[in-house]
């Protein structure tokens, strides 16, 4: 569900929640929209008056039809774009003890699947929003700086 804007807050909310498998890849979900094929972590906008951890596990059974135990918060991203008056916040969850039991494609049309890839693997996908680099600081057991802004892609 897209979050809605209101005239004092047009800051939108995207709850990300990264998946690291026993054997330390990562998944990811491939979006379609506006004809764009792309990868990006599992998540989307946080409804007005849900909690973070609520929107953390309704993304994860919408996009990919599995739960996990709890989250924990890994780091807080944001990206502008001044000209189309654009402003994203995305909370980064790490999902703990996910079951990837019942692991499918869920009811959000614009995802057309799902992988997990590693380090490797990552370094050559197109990933947005642009914090590949924090997804390979993860993956490598390291802790990400905790806030940031990153660069808006088109």
């Amino acid at each position: 569900m897209q979050q809605p804007e209101t005239d004092n807050n047009h800051i939108r909310i995207r709850v990300t929640v990264l998946l690291k498998r026993e054997d330390g890849k990562i998944c990811f979900v491939r979006h379609l929209k506006n004809g764009r094929r792309y990868w990006l972590l599992p998540g989307g906008g946080q409804d007005p008056l849900e909690a973070a951890e609520v929107t953390a596990a309704r993304e994860l059974h919408e996009e990919l039809r599995i739960r996990a135990e709890g989250f924990r918060l890994l780091f807080v991203r944001e990206s502008m774009n001044q000209e189309a008056a654009r402003h994203i916040q995305f909370l980064v969850f790490e999902g703990l003890n996910p079951d990837f039991s019942t692991l499918s494609t869920g009811e959000d049309e614009r995802v057309e699947g799902f992988d997990f890839f590693g380090p490797e693997e990552i370094a050559h996908k197109e990933i947005f929003p642009a914090m590949k680099d924090d997804i390979l600081i993860f993956a490598s057991g390291q802790t990400p700086e905790l806030f940031k802004t990153l660069d808006w892609i088109p």
